[in-house]
């Protein structure tokens, strides 16, 4: 029998996440030895050097398991956001967290809610425990909450909402994020996905954390350390929300998902303050540099308050990443998204920035031949 048989149902309509490729795919099929990254979002920083060196003064111990519960970074979490350290999960990752949340509460024919382009695991998650996607179309490219809360049934589940929002970069207010709490019902559960938050320069920018203080509604918000810690590599993120939900979804935790070093490196960055003001300072710096570089171009750009902009190359969008590699740059195309001349760059340090944007000049220049 085909193995191909014995999958379930579900599984069989999953599509494989396809990343970008790696820098040493690059090296290898380009024979270019210095690749620029600014496809994953990743700190264009490196790790950070306190980080390092708790990492170093922790090997002796990597023969032990780590803490199940991963209390010491939940209880620097906790001082941190001002919540009790039992409204606190800490997961291998914020794929982790969806994951869980979707074993623990999806069934057969749920529905679960996402803005139109929104991450690729919101949807495997829905579609494998049977549960409906709901896709909402951006409004001027932002999320339409207002839309969001008229597609809300009694089948609801879960409600995703990424803010800043992955590719386009923009977010919902304080405002907007309260309105919509006061015409949804409170069945669902909502889905703060804030793994970029650490970059938004806007004010009106909502605290989730006392959102979720408030009990109004059953809200989780989502962090990751991948991006402002440095550490995507180590895979940890956390959840903030009320004591029952953080209970439920401890129930399916896997023993040790969050690796020692990892709860060892997230700890040893929250102490890092130099570190994380550097990162947010260069992200401003490059953004207003490659804003100026892409209007010099004529070029359309979503302004971002993430790590990354989003910005349509008027060409076809896997021929302009494709050039790019053979300059040893490395971009996301749009067609993940089904925006076919539109790229997702990371922002990088001011070299990374212009090499991007010579090499940007160049290939435009070679297709319009």
């Amino acid at each position: 029998m085909n193995i191909e048989d014995l999958l379930r149902k579900e599984v069989k309509s999953i599509k494989v996440y396809v990343p970008s490729q790696s820098i040493d795919d690059v090296k290898k099929n380009s024979g270019i030895s210095k690749i620029i990254n600014l496809a994953n979002n990743e700190s264009v920083l490196g790790p950070s050097d306190m980080v390092k060196e708790s990492l170093k003064s922790e090997l002796e111990d990597i023969h032990r398991y780590p803490d199940s519960s991963s209390y010491r970074l939940r209880e620097i979490l906790s001082n941190r956001y001002d919540v009790s350290t039992d409204m606190i999960i800490i997961t291998n990752g914020g794929d982790e967290l969806i994951n869980l949340l979707g074993t623990c509460f999806v069934a057969n024919e749920d529905e679960l809610i996402m803005g139109e382009y929104g991450f690729s695991t919101y949807r495997s998650v829905a579609e494998l425990f049977g549960g409906k996607i709901v896709t909402v179309p951006f409004r001027n490219w932002h999320l339409d909450l207002e839309k969001i809360a008229d597609k809300v049934t009694e089948k609801t589940k879960l409600i995703f909402l990424c803010n800043p929002h992955n590719p386009n970069g923009t977010i919902f207010t304080q405002k907007q994020l309260e309105d919509f709490l006061k015409i949804i019902p409170d069945h669902p559960i909502i889905v703060l996905d804030e793994a970029y938050c650490d970059f938004v320069e806007n004010d009106d920018f909502p605290d989730s954390i006392s959102l979720v203080k408030e009990n109004s509604h059953h809200i989780i918000a989502l962090r990751t350390f991948s991006k402002i810690g440095g550490m995507a590599g180590l895979r940890v993120g956390f959840g903030i929300a009320d004591r029952d939900m953080i209970n439920c979804l401890k129930r399916i935790q896997p023993p040790y998902s969050v690796n020692f070093l990892a709860q060892t490196a997230a700890r040893a960055f929250l102490s890092d303050y130099d570190y994380r003001k550097r990162l947010i300072q260069n992200n401003s710096q490059g953004k207003k540099f490659l804003y100026e570089e892409f209007d010099r171009l004529n070029l359309e750009y979503i302004p971002t308050e993430a790590n990354f902009i989003f910005v349509n190359l008027k060409k076809d969008a896997d021929i302009i990443c494709n050039e790019l590699l053979k300059k040893g740059i490395i971009i996301r195309s749009g067609k993940v998204w089904e925006k076919n001349t539109w790229v997702r760059v990371t922002i990088g340090t001011l070299y990374q920035n212009q090499q991007l944007i010579s090499a940007i000049k160049e290939v435009l220049v070679l297709l319009n031949r």
